[in-house]
């Protein structure tokens, strides 16, 4: 996240203090990106509420239901694949012949523009792309 890298720059956000009193605010973080910035299939194991800023998002959304489907990396370690969390699929090129389940996964997918805001619950699968 932006913010580890450059903590004083927390200082200049504010969550809304209506976003607060749905629950209890686990994690804030920032993440700029250039066009064709992807982030691979994976899951967080809290909510997010992606808010867009500036550009387009492409998302594309996999419930939890749809894990068997997905190829969860095997967990373990340290690492990006500590957690077990993120897809040994790529999504724009999947290879069908070595991942043959995933062309059964269920997915929908949205595009956000600037000023939109989509909630991704926790254990919810995500692939983003920048347009």
């Amino acid at each position: 996240s932006l913010f580890e890298q450059l903590p004083s720059l927390r200082a200049d956000f504010e969550v809304p203090a209506s976003l607060c009193a749905l629950g209890r605010l686990q994690h804030v973080n920032a993440w700029v990106g250039s066009a064709r910035t992807i982030t691979p299939l994976h899951f967080d194991s809290y909510d997010n509420l992606f808010a867009q800023v500036v550009g387009y998002k492409y998302i594309r959304l996999y419930g939890s239901d749809q894990t068997a489907y997905l190829y969860a990396q095997t967990g373990g370690g340290s690492g990006l694949n500590a957690q077990g969390n993120i897809s040994s699929v790529d999504v724009q090129q999947p290879d069908l012949d070595r991942f043959p389940l995933f062309g059964r996964a269920y997915f929908t997918e949205v595009v956000l523009g600037p000023g939109e805001m989509l909630f991704i619950p926790a254990k919810c699968w995500h692939y983003v792309c920048s347009l």
